[in-house]
């Protein structure tokens, strides 16, 4: 559940723009075979109810729902509780379910199941690390380390709390330390090589997203942290930040207003321009070049989504409706212009592409 806890808490209380962005492109293949030309949806569904789901949207629209389950289980079952994320990693789909604590292998090509990693607490996001090894982020527990061969765990890194995102540059994982259920501030640095935490870099409180920039640079992307009284009054509100990290040091941190709680960290595939929701409110999609020496004070796009995602020169934007229905899935222009529009699974938060 990508930020479904948050949200449901904030409901009690009461995107990139890009010339073709990417989350990691070490992780993408091209298939060839029924789920070559589209991008999938990853729908959360509803926490606890085990409705969660897989969407395919095709280059014309069309959309194909439950994906997965609708391959290789019975009817009207489902993938799972809360599918969180997916990630392509060679000729495999790497489909997380956070709540129900595993991990689907499934062929691209066909999404036929081909393993079920099990022996997770909380999965989140994984990340090849080498031709045989993955990295897996595990509230709880830190950083999982799965042999790709077998598709088992080998070993566990103990990291910050609630480990989040995940990146590699230059023979190191990033890991955002998000808090989980608590409060952290920091990034581990992971040695790939021997599997161990060479630092741990305080970069702000709930640092959420993580991306690499043309130059092997880090960008971390924090929150800020509200803490509440019993009756749900906000007591105080920390800033995030927007951080570079090069050669495992923070060399730049740009501050953001405070109570904005920025989000959703993505970046083109040139590399040289940040893309990411912003604002109290409204999470609008504000732009940042590596060069820039300022956050920018006006939005690409005046829309909030839940998740974002980008790749092909498009902008895509998830929303969740009302977090009991199916959501919906926009594409946008490199300009912020809407394109199209599909209805997709229960509580869309995340995308994979080809």
């Amino acid at each position: 559940m990508k930020k479904q806890i948050t949200k449901i808490v904030m409901i009690a209380l009461s995107i990139t723009i890009f010339t073709s962005c990417e989350k990691d492109t070490n992780d993408v293949f091209v298939s060839e075979g029924n789920y070559e030309n589209g991008y999938f949806v990853t729908n959360e569904g509803n926490f606890n109810s085990g409705n969660g789901s897989i969407s395919f949207v095709s280059n014309e629209g069309n959309v194909e729902d439950n994906v997965f389950a609708s391959v290789n289980l019975a009817p009207l079952e489902t993938i799972g509780d809360v599918v969180q994320s997916m990630t392509i990693i060679g000729k495999n789909a790497y489909i997380i379910v956070n709540g129900s604590a595993k991990i689907e292998v499934a062929s691209l090509d066909s999404m036929i199941n081909l393993a079920t990693i099990t022996g997770l607490t909380s999965p989140r996001y994984i990340s090849s690390v080498s031709e045989n090894k993955a990295y897996v982020t595990d509230w709880g527990v830190g950083v999982q380390v799965i042999d790709l061969n077998t598709n088992e765990i080998t070993s566990t890194i103990t990291t910050g709390d609630g480990s989040e995102d995940i990146v590699v540059s230059n023979g190191f994982a990033y890991v955002c330390n998000l808090g989980g259920w608590g409060l952290d501030n920091t990034v581990s640095i992971i040695d790939i090589a021997s599997d161990m935490v060479v630092s741990n870099l305080v970069v702000g409180d709930k640092p959420n997203s993580v991306v690499v920039d043309v130059n092997g640079d880090v960008w971390v992307l924090t929150g800020g942290h509200t803490e509440y009284d019993a009756n749900w009054n906000v007591i105080s509100e920390t800033e995030g930040n927007l951080v570079r990290i090069s050669n495992n040091y923070i060399v730049d941190s740009y501050s953001f207003s405070v109570g904005n709680h920025p989000e959703n960290l993505v970046i083109n595939s040139d590399g040289n321009i940040l893309y990411y929701s912003d604002g109290s409110f409204s999470k609008e999609v504000y732009a940042f070049n590596i060069n820039d020496n300022q956050l920018s004070s006006n939005s690409l796009i005046s829309k909030s989504f839940y998740g974002l995602g980008c790749a092909n020169g498009y902008l895509y934007g998830t929303d969740a409706v009302d977090y009991v229905q199916n959501g919906w899935s926009f594409q946008y222009s490199t300009e912020g212009i809407l394109l199209d529009s599909v209805q997709v699974g229960i509580i869309p938060g995340g995308y994979c592409f080809n």
